[in-house]
């Protein structure tokens, strides 16, 4: 049988099959952060002599809420920084952090070939490297980090081949929003995602990481892009610059459960209009006429209403999706010299991304047009902090969720790519790029 990529990363990590349709499957790389990890170090502790596997293969950040910002989540970040010490686990504190999914491939943690695992859903972003990555739970964490495997079920393969190119306005943002809406939110449940063909090969590493962040949204373990000479000379740049690491290719003729074929050069920037990511359409469009109505009731719209006339009482760019330093000069280029007309929150992806971006004057950029700048935190996309959305406010937003609540109880949230967000942020309503460019003219 000719194999995938993903088939042959799960076959060289299984340690032992199982019952049931199960198998052992050794992890390289737990990532852990202050949300999901201290119950499993607790239990660890208390229960089992405070024996990890091999404390070398974690990496452990504060991230989520980053500082804290409340009595809860400093103890939560607390139990993390003292177990980690404790431990001698690879450890980044405030100041010397990022969002998880940001930090671990900048620093060079993560090579193709490995399996990575981690409490948080996004994890999946870390396919872009060739590696198998997945979100687990709490329990499931612990294990990986006491015994060093995780009990999995083998999923299936989807091979999503995405031809051509794309067009210049155009983001890796749009292309994965695109790829959930053609095979339908929950559509790859079950499935990895294998993500291949020219235009897959085109993205830059940061952009593949955009394409791969947003797997789970469809319903997918986790997404996937062979290595190659890209991802060779984004890990030679990295701290860690790893070496020995081998890519591993899909045969030719690879045989997978499903193949679904996307022509790059059709995706136009999109917004979502709805309760999930699948629920988008193009910027210039409207809400469909058979949206379902459960949607436009949270979201206070009407079938056929035109994206553009939508108000919007915020803006965010940032998450572990769009907030590199590629997303945050693209925003740049759109607010350079503009001045925003609702609340925007820039937020970096990490501190090395921060510390990018203010060499190249982009922080002077985003504050001289009205925006915070702020640290490093997952804390606005998620609604924990630093942008909760009050009821019934809506925003425009970089990051990857839209469910009811995501921001805040009752916040309405349309996803788009950073530039989008950065042309609504001025016009005050859904707006994209090339509008502001048309007002550069019309004024001038």
């Amino acid at each position: 049988m000719k194999r995938s990529l993903f088939d042959k990363l799960w076959d060289a990590h299984v340690v032992e099959e199982l019952p049931g349709g199960n198998a052992l499957v050794f992890m390289d790389l737990v990532v852990a952060h202050e949300i999901t990890t201290p119950p499993g170090a607790i239990a660890i502790e208390k229960d089992f002599g405070d024996k990890l596997y091999e404390p070398e293969r974690i990496v452990a950040m504060i991230d989520h809420v980053a500082p804290a910002k409340d009595a809860a989540t400093a103890i939560q970040a607390q139990t993390v920084r003292v177990w980690a010490k404790r431990q001698g686990i690879r450890f980044h504190d405030i100041g010397n952090n990022g969002i998880c999914h940001v930090l671990v491939p900048e620093r060079g943690y993560v090579t193709p070939g490995m399996t990575v695992c981690c409490g948080d859903s996004h994890t999946c972003t870390l396919g872009a490297l060739g590696a198998f990555a997945l979100g687990i739970g709490t329990t499931a964490q612990a294990g990986a980090m006491l015994a060093g495997c995780l009990i999995l079920q083998r999923p299936k393969v989807m091979r999503i081949e995405i031809t051509g190119q794309l067009p210049p306005d155009a983001t890796a943002k749009d292309l994965t929003l695109s790829v959930i809406a053609t095979i339908g939110f929950r559509g790859g449940t079950g499935y990895v995602l294998e993500y291949t063909g020219s235009a897959v090969r085109a993205l830059d590493m940061e952009q593949r990481m955009t394409l791969c962040n947003m797997a789970i949204e469809a319903g997918a373990t986790t997404g996937i892009v062979a290595a190659d000479a890209t991802t060779a000379a984004y890990l030679a740049a990295t701290p860690a610059a790893p070496t020995g690491w081998s890519p591993m290719q899909a045969d030719d003729d690879a045989e997978y459960a499903a193949t679904v074929t996307i022509d790059a050069g059709g995706i136009r920037p999109v917004v979502s209009w709805g309760t999930n990511p699948g629920e988008n359409s193009p910027v210039d469009g409207v809400v469909p006429f058979d949206a379902p109505a459960e949607s436009l009731a949270y979201m206070d719209l009407q079938p056929g209403q035109a994206l553009r006339s939508i108000a919007i009482d915020q803006a965010f760019i940032g998450s572990c999706t769009n907030s590199r330093i590629g997303d945050l000069r693209a925003a740049a280029a759109v607010l350079r010299g503009q001045h925003v007309s609702v609340p925007t929150i820039i937020t970096p992806g990490s501190q090395l991304v921060r510390r990018q971006a203010e060499r190249e004057g982009l922080h002077d950029i985003f504050q001289d047009a009205g925006a915070l700048w702020t640290h490093s935190s997952c804390g606005p996309c998620l609604g924990m902090s630093m942008g909760v959305l009050a009821a019934g406010t809506r925003c425009v937003s970089s990051s990857n969720r839209n469910f009811p609540g995501r921001m805040g109880d009752g916040g309405r949230v349309h996803l788009a790519a950073p530039a989008v967000v950065a042309a609504s942020a001025i016009l005050g309503r859904i707006a994209s790029p090339t509008e502001i460019t048309a007002r550069e003219v019309v004024l001038a």
